[in-house]
């Protein structure tokens, strides 16, 4: 190709995208459409025994969302890939992948508000509760029996509600209902990325455990709701990339912000 076919070519293609005047520019758009892998930081407290001492403790979350465009508006598609906490003083809890597969994908409509200074986006909050079904779950309390019939064992390992690994000067399993309320509110970055606050809370009640000590001496939790302590980033990430993926390479998805 010589350089007079070059130069056509690209004047051509400067033409086809230079705006034309007074024609109607449509806003661009703070959120793309896509996939982003997430992470979340949520701080709580927790009140330990036999000591009734209050110790914090840090959970880490890595995520996939997927923000989709309809005629209704902007959506958004979680769902976790690894559940991280804090040790305990001397004892560690561990959810395993079990756990975090039993936490089922859900969805919200996703907002942006262009009114005050800059863009903030906001995904409105959605409860999820694991280990039992309720006819109301924002509203209903959690079951305290394990024989309630509306316990479940949806990481199927033949225990009531979810299982969580205590590793400590007591080992075992305790066995939990959960209940989870998350929403995000933050603000597009110019990278592309999104970062924020997460909101919402949650509680959950231990119904049983491999031993009466786990049973008798499992903390009690109590959110954190210093906007501070529960943060998130979302970063845009390939349409292939999958859960292990983020896993493997949160290192290097995520910036030390």
């Amino acid at each position: 190709m010589n350089q007079t076919v070059r130069t056509t070519i690209l004047c051509l293609t400067l033409l086809a995208i230079r705006p034309v005047a007074g024609a109607a520019q449509e806003p661009a758009v703070a959120v793309a459409p896509g996939l982003y892998a997430g992470r979340q930081y949520v701080s709580n407290r927790a009140l330990t025994r036999p000591s009734n001492r209050y110790l914090r403790v840090r959970t880490t979350s890595f995520l996939l969302h997927r923000v989709e465009r309809s005629e209704a508006g902007l959506t958004v598609e979680s769902r976790y890939c690894l559940v991280e906490q804090e040790p305990l003083g001397r004892v560690r809890t561990s959810l395993g992948p079990e756990f975090v597969a039993a936490m089922p994908a859900w969805e919200s409509p996703l907002s942006i508000d262009s009114s005050g200074d800059g863009e903030s986006v906001r995904v409105a909050e959605h409860v999820m509760v694991l280990g039992a079904r309720l006819d109301d779950p924002a509203g209903d309390p959690l079951p305290t029996d394990p024989d309630d019939p509306r316990v479940t064992d949806p990481d199927g390992d033949g225990h009531p509600g979810v299982t969580v690994e205590v590793d400590g000067f007591v080992s075992g399993q305790v066995y939990l209902v959960q209940r989870l309320v998350r929403g995000f509110l933050g603000a597009p970055r110019s990278d592309g990325s999104i970062a924020g606050t997460v909101v919402g809370a949650g509680d959950q009640i231990v119904i049983g455990a491999s031993n009466a000590i786990l049973k008798t001496f499992t903390p009690k939790f109590e959110h954190n709701p210093d906007p501070k302590r529960n943060t998130f980033v979302w970063m845009p990430v390939p349409d292939e990339t999958s859960c292990e993926s983020v896993v493997a390479g949160r290192d290097q998805i995520f910036p030390e912000d």
